[in-house]
């Protein structure tokens, strides 16, 4: 049986109409039903499972970009007060960390959910898929999970509604402060307002100390490493004004102890968000792949200037294809790494495309296993399986697990 945590929140409106982010009054009732399993090994979803799940929410997705709509709307207000940063000493671990579970939102792209959700709970057997849904679809989330194979001891549903899929974005970054788990919050850059009350309902739910960084930011443009660089697009600078860019990287310097720098962003009419998880991802300490497109394009100029750069600076660069025919941009680098697994995307009619992307993560990752999801359905919203999870890092002895073979616990710095 899965974990069940059902809670309710209530959205404070500001006198002027718009959405602002307040405190969460939560209902917290916690049940716990599940007994510890270890799965003796993975399964994979078969393709023909898959296709047979229905999306069943009948309203179209929303898309990781801005609608007309949001555009036209004015944006979720910044706090009003900006709280003091961290007092402890903070660390964030990257991505290629060990971690606890992944955060997903469940109601649309359900078959690239449980693609996910089911290897890890049966192939990892301390990973925690936390499953947010609404009350209205927690019964189809349960079922789907466990037809589809999922080991249900190892799913957790948070009931809460939201507004869409990209929990990247919105969801809570987790750092370390003295060796606790904390979250560091940011103001969605979309207007999507139950959307942006997910960190605060889960500090509340799950006891953890929240920061707001007062910073309007969308989760995928970001991504960093053990030896705390960080690297986001320019996106960050021209959604605050009027901060400078120094005053933004002193902002992750102070807030989560990340020594920021800002690269160019691929041009918003080759990719709606301008998130840098579009075109690179972390693999390892001074490790990464990164995009490769066409000569000539526009793409071509800022990926071939990071890679200049990052090879200047010690990185070991590997490069998977990227390509946008007719407004929607394809990418590989929108991957999801989980311990000893790696989902990466793969897309109906490139299969020339995918079986080289297959080839450079097997070389990026030796002895992890590599899962192909499908994506075609979710490419055209402007993301793909990247976008819609958040790490969930471990904390071990008191500090993040490095993840590292020799099982070894190091403190971030």
């Amino acid at each position: 049986m899965p974990h069940i945590v059902a809670t309710t929140a209530v959205l404070r409106s500001d006198p002027n109409g718009g959405a602002m982010k307040r405190p969460l009054l939560l209902l917290v009732l916690l049940v716990v039903l599940a007994f510890p399993v270890v799965a003796e090994e993975m399964v994979i979803v078969p393709r023909e499972v898959l296709e047979a799940i229905v999306d069943d929410n009948p309203n179209p997705p929303l898309p990781r970009y801005a609608t007309a709509e949001e555009l036209a709307m004015p944006p979720i207000e910044l706090p009003e007060v900006l709280l003091s940063p961290p007092t402890g000493l903070v660390d964030c671990p990257p991505e290629y960390a060990h971690n606890d579970g992944l955060l997903i939102r469940w109601e649309d792209f359900n078959s690239i959910l449980t693609a996910m959700t089911v290897p890890i709970t049966t192939g990892d057997p301390d990973g925690i898929v936390y499953v947010v849904v609404s009350s209205g679809y927690y019964n189809s989330a349960v079922t789907t999970l466990t037809n589809a194979g999922a080991d249900m001891s190892q799913v957790e549903f948070i009931i809460a509604n939201t507004n869409s899929v990209w929990i990247r974005d919105y969801g809570p970054r987790f750092i370390s402060e003295d060796g606790s788990r904390a979250i560091v919050d940011h103001t969605y850059n979309r207007n999507r307002p139950l959307d942006n009350q997910i960190p605060d309902h889960l500090a509340a739910l799950w006891g953890e100390p929240s920061y707001d960084i007062g910073l309007y930011h969308g989760g995928g443009n970001f991504h960093l490493y053990e030896d705390d660089d960080a690297y986001m697009s320019e996106l960050i600078v021209n959604e605050n004004p009027p901060l400078t860019p120094a005053e933004i990287e002193q902002r992750y310097l102070d807030y989560q102890g990340l020594d920021v720098t800002i690269t160019d962003p691929l041009p918003s009419w080759f990719d709606s968000t301008q998130h840098i998880d579009m075109w690179m991802l972390p693999v390892a300490d001074r490790e990464v792949i990164i995009g490769e497109y066409a000569d000539g394009t526009a793409a071509n100029t800022v990926t071939e200037t990071w890679v200049t750069e990052l090879t200047n600076r010690g990185y070991t660069i590997h490069r998977t294809p990227g390509w946008n025919p007719g407004g929607t941009h394809y990418t590989y680098t929108n991957a999801v790494i989980f311990n000893d697994i790696v989902f990466i995307p793969e897309f109906s009619g490139y299969a020339t495309e995918n079986a080289q992307a297959v080839a450079v993560f097997e070389a990026a990752f030796p002895g992890k296993t590599i899962i192909p999801v499908d994506c075609t359905s979710i490419i055209g919203s402007a993301g793909a399986i990247h976008c819609i999870v958040m790490h969930v890092p471990e904390v071990t002895a008191g500090l993040f697990a490095d993840g590292f073979e020799d099982g070894t616990t190091l403190a971030w710095s």
